[in-house]
């Protein structure tokens, strides 16, 4: 649950430009249009190095849901928000499609990764912008 309003989160998911604001080790993302189909560029923070890969939109509605899936790693996110009281539900599956050794490790890391790129969804959601003190509010 994030204390925001739905649009407020959106903003947040569906403009991938603004990912690096929340979502953990991702340092930029080059897109020019946002669609089904369409790939954009993401500059991703490995510990032992820095990535550049290719994300594929699978599912984009507005305000609603985005579906991404990595074409290098085969990281997939999937988020689907819905209005909940005076905050926003986000329903978020992240995953990875792992051979082998990889994919003993992957559980626990998928994990980490959920809850890391949830906590700052709603630090970058509730944070307060300018013109708007007070009025989103972080949940305790």
């Amino acid at each position: 649950m994030v204390d925001a309003p739905v649009e407020r989160v959106w903003e947040l998911i569906g403009d991938v430009n603004r990912h690096p604001e929340w979502w953990p080790r991702v340092e930029d993302v080059h897109c020019d249009l946002l669609d089904v189909g369409c790939t954009y560029r993401q500059v991703t923070k490995r510990p032992d190095k820095t990535i550049q890969t290719t994300i594929s939109v699978e599912m984009l509605d507005d305000c609603q849901q985005l579906r991404v899936r990595c074409l290098d790693t085969g990281m997939y996110a999937h988020f689907l928000l819905t209005p909940a009281q005076n905050g926003t539900f986000v329903d978020a599956e992240l995953g990875v499609e792992e051979q082998g050794l990889a994919k003993l490790f992957a559980g626990a890391f998928i994990r980490r990764w959920v809850a890391q790129s949830l906590d700052g969804l709603r630090r970058a959601a509730t944070s307060q912008q300018p013109g708007q003190e007070g009025r989103y509010q972080a949940s305790a």
